[in-house]
């Protein structure tokens, strides 16, 4: 297989912060702003650092995909 020589912690911290980072970025647009446009800032904040949480995973999880647990 060409994924044996991955790191399976880090695969799955990539591949939960790959999702999170997408549903997070989806519910920033959806909670995080009214029906007519304006910003409600906790959600939206709540929503943003959310999202920067989710990328962070993910990129934390591509660093260590090669190492070797």
């Amino acid at each position: 297989m060409a994924n044996d020589h991955l790191n399976n912690v880090a695969l799955a911290i990539m591949y939960i912060g790959f999702f999170g980072w997408l549903l997070s970025a989806g519910l920033f647009i959806y909670r995080g702003f009214r029906r007519d446009g304006r910003v409600r800032f906790r959600n939206a904040a709540f929503w943003a650092a959310m999202t920067f949480a989710g990328i962070g995973c993910f990129i934390i999880g591509l660093l260590f995909l090669g190492y070797k647990a």
